[in-house]
């Protein structure tokens, strides 16, 4: 999904115009007098993405309050969208030395290249950076960022402690996601709102849709960590299972018919047949269609939360998006895949 595509979709034609201002915007947050610092981060910052949650603050913004495509280069909200931005680039960068990953999207990892003690030092670097930028636009954006980072760090501490865990709870799941990746879709949206001055209560509106919008997104992505092949993602298939982290296929999978042959592959780092022989069982199950009828739900429950904003191409827009991404991520990445339908 370009953001050709999302302007479309959210009804927003000059969402380029402000995604472009962000990329200035992330291009200057990341000037320093280091060079060892700062040629990592630009590889990290500028090295692609899909810019989902900086188009996630800049549509709130005008869904919040009723604006149109001005508030796209609105400063404030330019600001607050870079730096939700640079906490995601910090956060993987974090992520990388913890996986001791030696690639992300094709490009080298700070880690492998530079060391994970520098790339404590930029991942750290670029969330400071993300924070003065929050703080430069008001008390209450810095807050929201702070949050986000707080509970990005409760999930992944969450999730690091059922690590090669047959036996994770859906719940432990749910609250592992709920922070490492829902709380910063939150805060895009907190974020965008309030920077555009919008209501509390449009703000609140908007940080839940974001929260369950973000909690489908990590679940569509569990799924294609199972089903999906490695040509597709541009990555390894199966990573989740191989790093010990049992999401929510896997989960549901363990309960079906096959689930103490599934069980009998896990509990420890996997050989490559022990591997292959998991994915065929989650596939095999029920596991991934019921996923994918939970990523449903969080979706319907992110179209609800935008109840209370006013009418507009926008708030559509916004209410298409979850549905839109789900069928977009799985046409591109898992071909022939049958998505549930909600009855």
């Amino acid at each position: 999904m370009t953001p050709a595509d999302l302007a479309v979709l959210l009804g927003l034609p000059d969402l380029g115009a402000g995604l472009a201002a962000v990329e200035d915007a992330l291009d200057r947050a990341i000037v320093v007098e280091r060079d060892e610092i700062e040629t990592p981060a630009r590889r990290v910052v500028l090295g692609g993405g899909k810019r989902l949650r900086p188009a996630l603050a800049i549509a709130c913004a005008a869904a919040a309050t009723g604006g149109g495509d001005e508030l796209g280069v609105d400063p404030a909200v330019v600001a607050g969208a870079t730096a939700v931005e640079l906490v995601q680039a910090g956060s993987l960068v974090h992520d990388d030395i913890m996986d001791a990953a030696g690639e992300r999207r094709g490009v080298p990892t700070i880690n492998a290249v530079e060391g994970p003690n520098q790339a404590l030092l930029v991942g750290d670097f670029l969330l400071a950076r993300a924070g003065q930028l929050a703080a430069g636009v008001s008390q209450q954006v810095a807050a929201f960022l702070a949050n986000a980072i707080a509970d990005l760090c409760i999930g992944q501490s969450a999730e690091a402690a059922t690590i090669y865990d047959p036996d994770r709870s859906i719940p432990a799941y749910e609250a592992s996601i709920a922070g490492k990746t829902a709380a910063l879709f939150r805060s895009a949206c907190e974020i965008g709102a309030a920077a555009a001055e919008a209501s509390d209560e449009a703000v609140e509106a908007v940080g839940a849709y974001g929260t369950a919008f973000g909690m489908a997104f990590q679940v569509i992505d569990d799924v294609l960590d199972v089903v999906s092949t490695a040509e597709a993602l541009g990555k390894p298939v199966g990573n989740d299972i191989r790093e010990g982290v049992y999401s929510l296929p896997v989960l549901l999978a363990l309960d079906g018919p096959d689930g103490e042959a599934l069980r009998s592959r896990l509990g420890s780092a996997p050989t490559e047949a022990d591997l292959a022989h998991a994915l065929t069982l989650v596939r095999s199950s029920e596991g991934v269609s019921a996923a994918l009828e939970a990523a449903r739900d969080h979706n319907e429950r992110a179209v609800a939360a935008l109840a209370v904003l006013p009418e507009g191409p926008v708030v559509d827009g916004l209410a298409r998006l979850p549905g839109a991404y789900l069928e977009w991520v799985l046409e591109d990445k898992a071909p022939g895949l049958v998505v549930p339908t909600s009855p």
